[in-house]
């Protein structure tokens, strides 16, 4: 069986995932694989801790999804070094990266939704 990681940064804020948690839990009504959320720091659980728990559950596919916009350090750098590691600890567990969310077409809408949701603030 396949199951599919959602990775985000991770903040120690009240509710800061709660949006990646409504995507985590929308797909999961849509797809057959099983659907874990995951945070970089800050937030538990770690993505080390996803794939070692996916793993003791006898999932050996994962598809990790980084829900990042910028393709910063974390994603060039940290995820790689990560997906390293535990390949080495637990080489039957095939791990692939989808792209991350970066630009999309759809982002366009959402800014542009955003900007129409804008309440103009007093004085201006």
């Amino acid at each position: 069986m396949k199951a599919v990681v959602i990775l985000g940064h991770g903040s120690r804020a009240p509710g800061a995932s709660e949006a990646m948690e409504q995507v985590a839990a929308i797909l999961r009504t849509r797809r057959v694989e099983r659907i874990e959320v995951a945070h970089m720091e800050l937030a538990e659980p770690s993505l080390r801790a996803a794939l070692e728990l996916l793993h003791h559950d006898g999932i050996r596919h994962v598809v990790l999804v980084p829900y990042f916009l910028h393709h910063g350090i974390h994603l060039r750098e940290d995820i790689p070094g990560i997906l390293d590691e535990v390949r080495t600890r637990l080489p039957d567990l095939q791990i692939d990266m989808a792209p991350h969310l970066g630009y999309d077409d759809a982002l366009v809408d959402v800014v542009e939704k955003r900007l129409e949701q804008t309440v103009p603030m007093a004085g201006n």
